[in-house]
């Protein structure tokens, strides 16, 4: 156990409605993981269900504009057409892709057991 990050073993008891609780509590929050649940709690008091299927969805939303945003820059490469506009498109999505690295970045910490 020398290479694992936490190598030291916590013990405790608990009665068989005890797990009970704690598993309806795991199953509320969608955890899977028994040891991580009961070290979060232990630690923060608190354990968060987030439900991320928007943020999901409004990241796909967002690839799938930057493809079209793509497509168009190359035809507009390729007709020598309004060059300046397409830049200044990119740019702004390059813009947007940063907020959402934040974005995820905040999501990833408030979610992570």
């Amino acid at each position: 156990m020398l290479k694992r990050e936490r190598n030291l073993r916590l013990h405790i008891m608990v009665t068989h409605e005890e797990l009970a609780v704690i598993r309806e509590r795991m199953a509320e929050v969608n955890s899977q993981n028994q040891s991580a649940f009961i070290r979060k709690m232990m630690i923060d008091g608190y354990a968060v269900n987030v439900d991320l299927a928007p943020v999901k969805e409004l990241l796909s939303l967002q690839r799938r504009s930057v493809n079209n945003l793509s497509q168009i820059a190359k035809y507009a490469k390729a007709h020598n057409a309004y060059h300046s506009e397409i830049a200044e498109l990119q740019k702004g999505y390059n813009e947007l892709w940063k907020q959402y690295s934040k974005l995820l970045g905040h999501l990833a910490k408030l979610v992570a057991l």
